[in-house]
């Protein structure tokens, strides 16, 4: 398939289905997520299904006037329960996707694991148009896990990978992030990290993906300034993922794109059996509209 080179280009994709994907509201009584819902219908990206504290929703002043007559709205005010209604709808094929609602993040993760449909880690990824070049980058894991292991590690790599073929990036080339392409196995854990990683892909671990590390930023996304220090590597300049070492990284990386050069960022959590839209309180709206439209193409039409 030809790769998606722009957010929008994926919103198209996702607008030419014959049928759009139902995303569930989890505890819908929360004004950003249902609005988000509502505009998710309005853009022919996704049908919203409110689940949780319906009366309570309805009178949200936000919502004011709001018909919700052609929507499907299931009243359960108990958080816990309205998870679990949610979660059932998504397990039962009624529902290809999910976005968090007025529950907290971890009690959200939480909930999802304990169905145990995953098909490994749970794991943040963020996807954003490349600043130079017509084309999209993934960085990961900005959201979820603080210090991953070696093993989670993988995990992640894995979960952007199966983002990245999604997409269309063929093969996908996964840059290890650390403070240099040195490798010091005593004082710097994520570049031991990054070289064994890179040794597991040689070995293929990791499929037809190309993994190299480790990499500081610039040598992964510069094709100039990896020349410029004399490394020669498939995937040194020419990263489609970017992989942190650890979630401060990831955040730093990720809100340095969104907040220093304001470019629209689509973060969800992958390794379910569905996606999941967790939106940060700080997010643009538009941000948040590619996030639901990133589920949205993730999840396809069959739900």
């Amino acid at each position: 398939m030809a790769a998606v080179t722009s957010l929008d280009r994926m919103v198209e994709l996702v607008r030419a289905r014959s049928t759009a994907a139902r995303v569930v509201i989890a505890a819908c009584a929360e004004a950003n997520a249902v609005l988000a819902g509502l505009e998710a219908h309005r853009q022919g990206l996704a049908e919203p299904v409110f689940v949780g504290d319906v009366e309570r929703m309805k009178a949200l002043p936000e919502l004011a006037g709001t018909d919700f007559s052609g929507f499907e709205c299931l009243h359960e005010p108990d958080t816990s329960a309205a998870l679990k209604l949610s979660l059932d709808l998504l397990q039962d094929g009624r529902a290809g996707f999910l976005m968090k609602g007025g529950v907290k993040t971890d009690v959200l993760l939480r909930a999802v694991l304990g169905r145990k449909r995953g098909e490994g880690l749970l794991s943040h990824i963020g996807v954003f148009p490349h600043p130079r070049e017509e084309r999209l980058l993934i960085v990961t894991d900005a959201g979820v896990n603080i210090s991953p292991t070696l093993t989670r590690k993988i995990d992640i790599i894995n979960n952007a990978v199966r983002v990245a073929k999604k997409l269309g990036m063929e093969p996908p080339k996964v840059a290890v992030i650390s403070a240099t392409e040195k490798v010091s196995y005593n004082d710097m854990v994520s570049s031991k990290d990054a070289d064994i990683l890179a040794k597991l892909c040689r070995m293929g671990l990791f499929g037809d993906a190309v993994v190299g590390g480790p990499f500081a930023l610039d040598i992964a996304v510069s094709e100039e300034k990896a020349r410029a220090k004399g490394v020669e590597h498939p995937v040194a300049g020419r990263a489609d993922i970017l992989c942190a070492p650890n979630i401060v990284t990831g955040n730093v990386l990720y809100k340095a794109v969104t907040s220093l050069m304001d470019l629209p960022m689509a973060g969800i959590v992958v390794g379910a059996a569905w996606p999941l839209v967790v939106p940060s309180r700080g997010d643009s709206d538009r941000s948040k509209f590619y996030a639901l439209a990133l589920a949205a193409y993730l999840a396809g039409a069959d739900a």
